[in-house]
């Protein structure tokens, strides 16, 4: 025989037998005795205002309340160096052959001086596009030079240019001896300075030794490139200068925490932007689109492209507001926005100075007001229960949950509740599957609504092997604008009814 724990209705029983004289009753062959009887336990509980879901879905730095508690769900991007000066201030890589014929004025047989000296200027044009460069700081850069000639004892050459000067305000001065290979000039920190933009002017003097003007004319190929040139500061004039690569900037509309779509109203985009060019721009948006997982995409604007003036400003500054409605996914929902900036669209020909730091940078606000409609929206959540704190469940013949529901919320709340084994981490019965559960509260006063659950013989040991309820809802406006306050939420209570009917056995071990 086993000992068991007894219950309240047990105890009783065995009181009157223990007051009862040993005398009259024989309980030596008595091998139990039935239990009938029912017990109220505390189940499970829950509160959530709208504020502490904010927090635990990790958006409430996301939310403004109002003082009042009214909210809004705001987020925000940025594009820094959506233009940058740096766009403008690169000239392209090049490679420069020029062939000079130089007539040679010794062929005639005269003494030939000990160094002659042969000079020619030439002109360089820098490629570039939408910039036309009259004086610059040079960041970076290479000059590379290769000399050929059908003179073979061809002497040094000494390459030099009044349109680039040093630091300390030195002509270039670079020495190349042929039959060295390739040499390099290194321009950083040099300055530039032209009469006609882009163009440089290079002087030669090749040195010639003796013994190598037999030719009547000294033929030299000269092979100049240019790589990374860029400047820190350049001054002239800059043509109307689209970006080449169009900005594209996709983002989710709300964390995946929940499903359904909401119909917004009124949500409010602004766009902030900083242009530190001495020159006006313009964003031209020609794409700006919402869809989602059941929502087809559709233009928040109209007309497209949607043309925005963005001025000379030090700081941020709005250029443009407007409000935007329509429905949004909450699961899945993206936005797209693609959009290309010109920068001088009109073209002017003013002189100006563009630095490598000038930029402009783009903020774009979205404030969601929490006022919308609701089409198929879902929310999920679990509550702990104690079913462990029954005794004795083989002597359990029904049990039955009463559950109480406070909502302050303005909608109705109509889904499954489940048990759930996190042990396993299975579901481990459908309590209940209603369209309508919770009542909605429109006029701010707390609605009551009550529910019992009866768990049959057969369900029971599911219940027992349980450890949460499953709290799984579905939010209906029923076609009423709803407005949202951070201090509505719920209250839930739930309590167990059990029935006992069995034999409780026990013995003189």
């Amino acid at each position: 025989m086993k000992n068991c724990k007894i219950i309240l209705p047990v105890l009783l029983v065995v009181t009157l037998f223990a007051s009862c004289k040993k005398d009259h009753y024989n309980v030596s062959h008595v091998q139990g005795v039935n239990a009938e009887g029912e017990v109220l336990l505390p189940l499970a509980s829950g509160s959530y205002t709208l504020q502490d879901l904010m927090q635990r879905f990790q958006i409430d730095s996301l939310i403004e309340c109002g003082a009042s508690g009214d909210m809004t769900y705001n987020y925000y991007y940025e594009h820094f160096g959506a233009v940058s000066g740096e766009d403008l201030s690169r000239f392209k890589d090049w490679n420069y052959v020029e062939h000079f014929t130089i007539d040679n004025p010794y062929q005639s047989g005269l003494p030939y001086p000990v160094d002659t000296v042969l000079s020619v200027t030439q002109p360089v044009t820098f490629e570039a596009d939408h910039i036309h460069v009259l004086a610059a700081t040079l960041k970076s850069g290479r000059l590379e030079f290769n000399l050929e000639s059908n003179v073979s004892q061809l002497g040094e050459v000494v390459v030099t240019s009044s349109d680039i000067k040093d630091a300390e305000g030195n002509d270039l001065y670079y020495v190349y001896y042929p039959g060295s290979g390739e040499n390099s000039l290194d321009l950083n920190g040099m300055k530039y300075a032209t009469d006609e933009p882009n163009i440089l002017n290079i002087k030669y003097e090749f040195h010639v030794e003796p013994g190598q003007l037999m030719v009547p004319e000294i033929e030299v190929d000269a092979y100049v490139a240019a790589t990374d040139l860029a400047f820190s500061e350049m001054t002239g004039y800059v043509d109307s200068y689209a970006t080449d690569s169009r900005i594209d900037t996709v983002f989710s509309l709300f964390p995946d925490n929940m499903s359904g779509s909401i119909e917004v109203e009124d949500a409010l985009i602004t766009l902030r932007e900083r242009n530190s060019f001495s020159m006006s721009a313009q964003l031209a948006i020609d794409t700006a689109m919402v869809w989602g997982e059941s929502i087809a995409p559709y233009s928040i604007f109209s007309p497209l492209p949607l043309i925005i003036d963005l001025p000379t400003q030090p700081g941020f500054a709005e250029v443009f507001r407007q409000p935007v409605s329509g429905w949004v996914d909450m699961h899945l929902g993206h936005a797209l926005s693609s959009s290309v900036f010109t920068v001088n669209p009109a073209g002017l020909d003013d002189l100006i100075t563009v630095y490598d730091t000038c930029r402009i940078d783009m903020r774009v606000d979205v404030a969601i007001p929490f006022s919308f409609n609701v089409n198929g929206l879902r929310y999920v959540d679990t509550v702990n229960m104690k079913l462990d704190e029954i005794e004795m469940p083989e002597l359990v013949e029904k049990l039955t949950l009463e559950m109480e529901f406070q909502s302050t919320l303005p909608f109705e709340l109509g889904g499954k509740l489940l048990l759930y084994d996190s042990k396993t981490e299975r579901v481990t019965d459908l309590l209940l599957d209603e369209p309508s559960l919770i009542a909605a509260s429109y006029d701010g006063q707390a609605m009551t609504s009550d529910v019992t659950i009866e768990i049959t013989d057969e369900r029971v040991q599911n219940a027992m092997q349980s450890n949460r309820i499953i709290l799984c809802f579905d939010l209906d406006t029923d076609a009423h604008d709803v407005s949202l306050n951070a201090q509505q939420g719920l209250q839930f209570f739930s309590k167990a009814k059990v029935k006992y009917n069995g034999v409780i056995e026990y013995g003189n071990d």
